[in-house]
């Protein structure tokens, strides 16, 4: 059954809670597009990895309000045939399938294993299709084996059969061989009002008949749907008109009367609190009143898209298939044989009507996103993609309130400071901060209009909101009229040392990692924060790195000028001079800190930042991270609120920051001896004192293996001394093989980052994931697929390669994987050429990438501030004495070709050119290669290929794309029916379709299609009145190109051309149509 006909289905069932659905054929991890919640067990794959078989669904309408919790069985017969459910910790279900090729002892055994209780539940439900006849007892005509074994288990465990009662005699199943009831519904107790239903009268293109079971729910089942967040229909401000009216609505909503600070006067510190938070809701009421004029509130979500999907025609054929399945229903003798094959044409017509939807759908959704802004095209095929994704969410029996809250007290433990030292104050109250107005000058407050502005401009948009439920999206359109109010509102702030209490609530979402998702301690709590926070923590960054005390040169992480690689770099060159000089092979301690982020020890930074911070932004800060309380956000539903003791917001701007002040005395502490006051002096002795390197929460040990223990020890000790604990199941201790090839180089840094089976496998893993969604050579357009394939998969092969010396075994690799993801995009075989195609697209070979990389990385490095580790060793990495990974770069070609001037003058601009250069001179000797024929017939210069762009039809830039790739004719050469003793090759289609004649080209060209071609206009912007003369003569050729290839697509089948209308209509209206 197609996933879009289950509208029909959905439209009988919007008065039932839930729909249960067997043999959907559905794979891993394909949906149903609706708005019902959707649990599955998945079927298999056939001998097509696209089709499956077996399967089963549960759809819960979104109007039920009973919480459902799915069952992972660990039998592998259950998890493959049954879909169990409990259904507010109440009522267990089991759906079951089982195909009539089970054998009866496989059916014993799933029907055995099947648990009769859960928990604590207190009444079973089972329903399914157990392809079991038991004869009389249900009023069927016979009873076979299986029904037998049913029958004694039901017997046994004392089942109720509701056919049996309600629906006795009833067929649940129609065949030509007759009918049958083999569709149950059992229960372990009794229900009340009971009622079972089966739809004769339907046939719903399946011999299964529809069934509905209702009965009432006992009064413990029975709960409300938590209030869900506030959402507006955004959309509407995209129209100039309406932001208009949104700003007017907003002026007239907001009736705040802002007085000059120095006129405010507060009798004590909770006046001056109640005051800042009225100013706060006035202005958060004035945005919600001035969204609910202007944008309205967004409804539930719908199945528009399946109605949208299903055309009057397609509802029409519908409706008369069932039509004539209840006359069929009812006729006798030859009548009842006509009406059936008027149900059978109708249902052959509406499986036509539906893959030709399809199809539609498809196309259309392909040329919108050709058409659109990449941005929005790569947006939509992230959301695709994600919504590929199976995402685990933490659940248990009792529902999702329960499990909201088991998730609290989980995170409450881990932030209740329990491995703090016990001298340690974990004081969070409001009662530290500053009392006095007098104390904080306002003038102190560097916050600015223009910092604001550049704020709101800055964050990132399509965020999920906070608890106030605003978005930046809110208040880019008013950022004119709010932004005096908040520099207003953070002045206060600033004052007192206090923000309103929404800016310090923390929503966290559980965002599951690794191992099962039943345990909450594999989920990453990501902190939902108010937005005026956000612009806040924007504003207050800058002053907070200005005043902040130096961080060790040995901290990479979220710094300016440094990166993962940076840090990778700065390992390898270390070890390859402990090595060359200090006869030290360095073992290396890959350490990982447990929740580092949540058992940070805020009062350490506090103690760390006092004597550099101004007060008031130190008590600004307290306050922000200080009193916060935390809720748990898990589907619909919210904990309690509870007061971290420990750690810093996962989700805050300032976070990364502040830890990296909680762990910036780790380096010094591991190290034998304090860092040169002028460690440049020395580059060679300035390595031998870096002992240990960290990336945010990730830290290295380098060591000799005698050394590393007592290093080890004294980084348990810190971690008691500051309350954090380390994660042994992440770390890891690195010693190099005795018998290396490489003696001055890490081992670790071929292992990682170069060609390695993990990274090829990993990227052809995401392409196959992107060819199923699209990105193939029927797809996506194939410039947009190549697009997708440079932003998405291709960096999973670059990372690390821009400071790899790459092998040329290694590159042989990534050109191989390249080239498959390319031939899926173009429809490639196996063996076919990749040379054409990377032309086409204009994108380097992996080869030249890597040297692009390593070039830009160089250039990079030349150019780091001098508070960084890179710009301490570079005087040494830098010479040919060293033998360093840096100099090892060097020996690319385009590096080479950079210096041929000054390195140190060159910027992005000159790069550009430079690269452009290299690029260029690569084509040309791939052109010159005796082995280029088809590209030698492309293009010179380095631009997208405009048959990849230019207005056309789908055959058209079929057809194109396979000319200049040598497919059209294609395969082995055959005769010509025109000519028999003559292959159709490309030299003879030339001669026999007359193509200099037609085209009007001089025979001193030999390919005058091609040579056509490469004169296409390559500007993306629609030609003028002033420069459309100049395409005058494509009002004649084009047409005939695509005569021409029109012919010669038949030829190579063996057929003669029909008579078709002019061809090239599309370019030719873009060329000549009035702007």
């Amino acid at each position: 059954m197609p996933k879009q006909s289950i509208n029909p289905i959905l439209q009988l069932s919007q008065n039932s809670d839930l729909l249960f659905l067997t043999e959907t054929w559905l794979l891993p991890p394909t949906k149903y597009r609706s708005s019902w919640v959707e649990y599955h067990t998945y079927g298999i794959p056939r001998d097509s990895s696209n089709i499956g078989q077996l399967g089963l669904a549960l759809l819960v309408n979104p109007q039920c309000n009973l919480p459902v919790y799915q069952i992972t069985h660990t039998h592998p017969l259950l998890a493959k045939y049954s879909l169990s459910i409990v259904l507010a910790s109440k009522l267990l279900i089991h759906c079951l399938y089982l195909p009539p090729s089970l054998e009866n002892n496989e059916v014993t055994t799933i029907l055995d294993a099947l648990p009769m209780q859960y928990s604590n539940t207190t009444n079973t439900l089972l329903c399914g299709d157990f392809n079991a006849r038991l004869g009389t007892f249900t009023g069927d005509s016979r009873i076979d084996p299986r029904g037998r074994i049913f029958y004694n288990w039901m017997c046994s465990h004392n089942l109720i059969l509701w056919n049996q009662r309600l629906t006795h005699g009833q067929p649940t199943s129609y065949t030509v061989q007759g009918t049958s009831i083999i569709d149950f519904f059992l229960s372990t107790e009794e229900l009340l009002s009971p009622s079972l239903n089966i739809r004769h009268d339907l046939s719903l293109t399946s011999n299964h008949k529809f069934m509905t079971l209702s009965f009432d729910v006992f009064d413990d089942l029975q709960e409300h749907l938590p209030p869900k967040r506030v959402t507006w229909n955004l959309g509407k401000l995209k129209h100039p008109k309406n932001r208009d009216s949104y700003r007017d609505v907003f002026k007239e909503n907001l009736g705040l009367i802002l007085p000059p600070q120095s006129s405010l006067s507060f009798p004590h510190s909770s006046a001056a609190y109640e005051y800042i938070d009225d100013i706060h809701q006035q202005l958060c009421d004035a945005i919600y009143n001035s969204l609910d004029a202007i944008c309205g509130r967004r409804p539930p979500p719908t199945d528009d898209w399946l109605k949208d999907f299903w055309t009057p025609e397609m509802t029409s054929v519908f409706n008369r298939k069932e039509y004539y399945y209840r006359k069929w229903r009812r006729a006798r003798g030859l009548n009842a044989l006509r009406q059936w094959v008027l149900h059978q044409e109708a249902q052959a017509k509406l499986r036509r009507l539906i893959l030709k939807r399809r199809r539609e759908t498809w196309r259309q959704f392909c040329d919108q996103m050709a058409q659109g802004e990449y941005s929005k095209a790569i947006a939509k095929f992230s959301r695709l993609r994600k919504n590929r994704t199976i995402k685990p969410t933490f659940s248990t029996l009792e529902g999702p309130q329960h499990a909201a809250d088991t998730m609290a007290q989980h995170l409450e433990r881990i932030f209740a400071g329990d491995l703090l030292p016990n001298s340690t104050d974990t004081t969070t109250s409001t009662d530290a901060a500053p009392v006095v107005p007098e104390l904080f000058d306002v003038a102190s407050c560097s916050i600015t209009i223009d910092d604001v502005n550049e704020a709101i401009k800055s964050l990132p948009r399509k965020k999920a909101p906070g608890v106030d439920h605003l978005t930046i999206e809110m208040l880019a359109p008013i950022t004119e009229i709010l932004t005096p109010i908040l520099v207003y509102l953070f002045q206060l702030c600033w004052r007192w040392s206090y923000t309103p209490l929404s800016w310090r609530v923390a929503q966290v979402i559980p965002i599951h990692k690794k191992g099962p998702a039943t345990d909450p301690g594999n989920f990453r709590p990501i902190s939902l924060t108010s937005i005026f926070r956000k612009i806040l923590e924007k504003c207050l960054y800058t002053d907070l790195l200005d005043q902040s005390p130096t961080l060790d040169i040995a901290q990479g992480g979220f710094r300016e000028a440094r990166s993962t690689l940076d840090q990778a770099l700065c390992l390898a060159e270390i070890c390859t001079i402990l090595r060359k000089h200090y006869d030290i092979n360095p073992t290396l301690a890959f350490l990982d800190i447990k929740s580092a982020y949540d058992t940070v020890n805020r009062d350490h930074v506090w103690q760390a930042l006092s004597p550099c911070l101004h007060p008031a932004l130190l008590g600004l800060l307290k306050n922000l991270f200080n009193d916060v309380q935390i809720e748990v956000l898990l589907g619909n539903t919210k904990s309690s609120r509870f007061s971290p003791k420990t750690g810093v917001l996962q989700g805050s701007i300032l976070s990364p920051f502040l830890y990296s002040i909680y762990i910036n005395q780790l380096p010094g502490l591991l190290r034998d001896r304090p860092l040169d006051p002028v460690p440049d002096a020395n580059p060679v002795l300035f390595a031998s004192s870096i002992n240990c390197l960290l990336y945010a929460d990730d830290v290295v040990l380098i060591a000799a293996p005698s050394r590393l223990q007592t290093l080890l020890q004294q980084c348990e000790e810190h971690s008691y001394q500051l309350g954090y604990r380390w994660n042994p199941l992440k770390c890891a201790i690195v010693a190099p093989a005795e018998d290396t090839q490489h003696p001055h180089t890490p081992w670790w840094l071929h292992q990682h980052f170069r060609a390695n089976p993990r990274k090829i496998n990993k990227a052809l893993k995401t392409m196959n994931q992107m060819t199923a969604i699209g990105v193939n050579s029927t797809g996506f357009d194939r410039l947009l697929s190549a697009r997708f394939y440079c932003q998405i998969v291709r960096p999973q092969l670059e990372y690390g390669l821009a400071i790899s010396a790459v092998k040329y075994r290694e590159f042989q690799q990534l050109e191989s994987c390249q080239n498959q993801c390319l031939r899926r995009i173009f429809g490639g075989s196996p063996r076919s050429s990749v040379k054409v195609m990377l032309h086409l697209i204009n994108q380097p070979t992996m080869k030249e990438r890597t040297h692009i990389l390593q070039t830009k990385f160089l250039l990079r490095s030349l150019d780091v501030p001098d508070d960084t580790l890179l710009f301490q060793l570079l005087p040494y990495i830098r010479t040919s004495a060293s033998g360093s990974q840096w100099y090892k770069l060097t020996t690319s070609p385009l590096w080479r070709l950079s210096t041929v001037q000054d390195v140190e003058q060159i910027d992005k601009r000159r790069f550009r050119a430079i690269r452009q250069e290299y690029l260029q001179n690569s084509l040309e000797q791939r052109r010159d290669n005796t082995n280029s024929v088809l590209l030698s017939a492309c293009r010179v210069d380095l631009k997208v290929d405009p048959i990849l762009w230019l207005p056309m039809t789908p055959v058209e830039r079929s057809r194109l794309l396979r000319w200049r790739l040598g497919w059209l004719p294609g395969g082995l050469p055959k005769p010509c029916i025109y000519h028999p003793f003559d292959l159709l090759t490309r030299t003879h289609a030339t001669e026999c379709l007359h193509m200099h004649r037609r085209l009007q080209m001089p025979r001193s060209i030999p390919d005058p299609l091609s040579f056509l071609l490469n004169k296409l206009p390559t500007s993306k912007k629609k030609p003028t009145e002033k420069n459309r003369s100049k395409h005058i003569a494509w009002s004649i050729r084009w047409p005939i190109i695509c005569q021409i290839l029109h012919e010669l697509d038949y030829l190579h089948h063996d057929q003669i051309s029909p008579d078709v209308p002019p061809l090239g209509q599309k370019l030719l209206s873009w060329l000549f149509s009035s702007s």
